[in-house]
C-alpha cells in the first residue's frame, strides 16, 4: 500500500545532518564551576523549524558534568509528574554515544530540572527502560541545582556528578550523545537535537547529538 503525501512524516532539515560537538572541560567541578562561551552549545532552532528562546551550555569534569540553562522568559508555572505542561529543563545523556542501540541502554539517562520545587520534587531522574539492560535511578539529592530569577527570565545552574551518570568514567571514553528539551508553558519547547514533535526523543538515543570531550 502507497503512502499519500498527508500520511508521509515530515521531513526537518536537520533530519540530514549527524551533529557532532566538542565538549570542554572545566576547571573545577560543582554547581559553581565557570562556564565561558566555548561551553556555549549552537543555535539549532532554524533546522528544527522553531523559536530560540534559551541557551544551554555544558561542560565535563571527571567528577560529573556541569550545565548553565538562561531562559529568556519570565517564569510562569511548573508541575510534577505532568513536568511537560509547564517551565522545565530535560537532559538526555548517553555516557557511550551508542547508536547502534535502538531503545535506552543502562549508559542512558533522563533528567528532569524544575525552575521552582514542586511537591519538595526539583529535580529527578525518569528514565525509561524498555528491557533489563538498566540503572538505578540516582538519589535527586545528589544532582545541584540553583536558580536565579530575573525580570525577564530565570538562570539555572546544574551539576550532575558521576554517580549520578552509570558509565561515566571521561578516562577511558571521551564521548557522550546529548540531547535536551526545555519547556514553557504556553508555548512550544526548544529542542537539541531532535524535535519531539517527530519523534520520542526519551526512546531515541541513536539519534542524539555526539558530544566529543575536549581538555581545553
Amino acid at each position: 500500500m502507497e503512502e499519500t503525501l498527508d500520511q508521509i512524516s515530515p521531513i526537518l532539515p536537520i533530519d540530514f545532518f549527524s551533529i557532532t560537538m566538542e565538549l570542554h572541560r572545566v576547571e573545577k567541578s560543582g554547581v559553581k564551576a565557570p562556564l565561558k562561551s566555548k561551553h556555549q552549545l549552537p543555535d539549532l532552532s532554524k533546522l528544527l523549524f522553531e523559536n530560540r528562546f534559551a541557551d544551554l551550555s555544558i561542560g565535563w569534569h571527571p567528577k560529573g558534568l556541569v550545565f548553565h540553562v538562561e531562559i529568556r522568559k519570565r517564569f510562569d508555572s511548573c508541575s510534577f509528574p505532568e513536568f511537560r505542561k509547564g517551565d522545565s529543563v530535560e537532559l538526555f545523556i548517553d555516557t557511550r554515544d551508542l547508536k547502534s542501540a535502538g531503545f535506552p541502554t543502562r549508559f542512558c539517562h533522563h533528567f528532569v530540572i524544575l525552575p521552582q520545587v514542586v511537591d519538595e520534587i526539583s529535580v529527578r531522574e525518569v528514565t525509561a527502560f524498555r528491557t533489563d539492560d538498566r540503572h538505578e535511578l540516582c538519589d535527586p539529592n545528589a544532582i545541584q541545582v540553583t536558580r536565579e530569577f530575573r525580570a525577564r527570565g530565570y538562570f539555572l545552574k546544574i551539576f550532575i556528578p558521576s554517580e549520578c551518570l552509570h558509565g561515566y568514567d571521561s578516562a577511558s571514553f571521551d564521548r557522550l550523545g546529548f540531547a535536551y528539551r526545555i519547556n514553557r508553558s504556553g508555548g512550544d519547547p526548544q529542542h537539541l537535537a531532535i524535535s519531539s514533535d517527530y519523534l520520542s526523543i526519551e526512546s531515541q538515543p541513536s539519534l542524539w547529538s555526539s558530544m566529543q570531550m575536549r581538555e581545553k
